[in-house]
């Protein structure tokens, strides 16, 4: 069985079935099913075993609309399954709507679900057109449904993507400037990014903690391409929004007394990034046969809230202004698998809370 319902009318579609012909309604005649009934097509089929080819196949469908309009049909959604999705995760669709789904205990109860379902997604105004298919469950597990939500998300235009996701625009551009002397060469990089919320009214909502922008770190900027996190001098997740981590207190009074509870890094929806690298050879040629060299470093970068309405307080001259930012000189020792430093960095510019200190910082990084 399997009963679709498409989003191409403007209305949200009538909930309670349409009325049958009296000769396709149920019989007095008919045997009592009880008050609970699973979806079972051998009784129907049994109808017309002595019958073939589409007169046959006519009349289970019309006892199986007999069955549905006359009487309860137990049902169980057993799987919800999403296609056409390309921007759009499915856990987040299926938020929207999997709830209302699973609870219909009714093949009524699912039909009439699914054109709400429908609607809804729909309202989201982010999907061109939506269509709701439910179909039978495995053979091993009777009396269950599965229900296919197809999606088509909303175009392109300009270049960027708009639709029913969490990060919505992302950009890294690097480019390298060589020397005549020393081996040297400059690194330039710039990478940012926001993250908008989903759903309607996204702009009032909270962005996922999973999905947020986070800085700092002791990557490589120079390795760190399509990632916004890499601030040398700043510790991991470091910079930016925090909140006070909710204390808990101990068995032990001194211990308390002592102990802080530190700060929680909350990320942000909208970053950026920036730095300069300038690599060159060092005078000792030990160091230049096995690829050793040095570096001179800058690095700058912000993050911001936008979700929860902070939006109305961003500011494009409060978020220059917040920017932070350290630079430093190191050694550089590639090899094949990773990239090892040996950097002191200095802090030029951090805000209250940031985690981030002047001095000798070794670093690991995947070339």
């Amino acid at each position: 069985m399997a009963i679709a319902g498409d989003s191409t009318a403007e209305q949200a579609p009538d909930t309670v079935p349409h009325e049958l012909p009296e000769e396709s309604r149920g019989s007095p005649d008919q045997p009592d099913h009880g008050e609970t009934n699973e979806v079972d097509f051998e009784e129907e089929d049994g109808d017309a075993e002595e019958q073939d080819g589409p007169a046959a196949y006519g009349e289970r469908e019309r006892a199986v609309f007999r069955r549905m309009y006359g009487e309860p049909v137990g049902i169980r959604v057993h799987d919800i399954i999403i296609e056409g999705n390309f921007k759009t995760r499915d856990e987040l669709i299926e938020a929207e709507v999997a709830d209302l789904l699973r609870s219909a205990g009714t093949v009524q109860d699912l039909v009439r679900a699914s054109s709400l379902a429908s609607a809804l997604l729909r309202r989201l105004d982010v999907f061109e057109s939506v269509c709701i298919t439910l179909d039978a469950g495995p053979p091993e597990l009777p009396g269950t449904a599965n229900v296919l939500i197809e999606v088509v998300e909303a175009g392109t235009f300009g270049g960027f993507d708009f639709g029913y996701y969490s990060r919505a625009q992302e950009f890294d551009v690097r480019g390298a400037v060589p020397f005549g002397f020393y081996n040297a060469a400059l690194n330039l990089g710039i990478s940012a990014g926001v993250i908008l919320p989903l759903g309607r009214g996204f702009m009032e909502l909270s962005s996922p903690v999973p999905d947020r922008f986070y800085l700092g770190g002791r990557s490589s900027p120079v390795c760190s391409l399509g990632r916004l996190s890499s601030l040398l001098g700043f510790e991991t997740r470091g910079v930016g929004p925090s909140e006070p981590r909710r204390f808990v207190p101990s068995g032990s009074a001194a211990d308390d007394s002592a102990a802080s509870p530190g700060r929680d890094y909350l990320g942000g929806d909208l970053a950026v990034s920036a730095f300069a690298d300038l690599s060159f050879d060092l005078p000792i040629k030990l160091f230049k046969d096995a690829g050793i060299h040095g570096h001179a470093f800058l690095s700058a970068g912000n993050l911001a809230k936008l979700s929860e309405s902070e939006y109305k307080n961003f500011s494009f001259p409060e978020f220059r202004r917040t920017f932070r930012s350290s630079a430093g000189i190191g050694i550089v020792v590639p090899t094949n698998l990773f990239r090892l430093e040996l950097n002191y960095c200095y802090i030029l510019k951090k805000c209250e809370h940031d985690r981030g200190e002047t001095g000798i910082q070794f670093s690991i990084s995947v070339p």
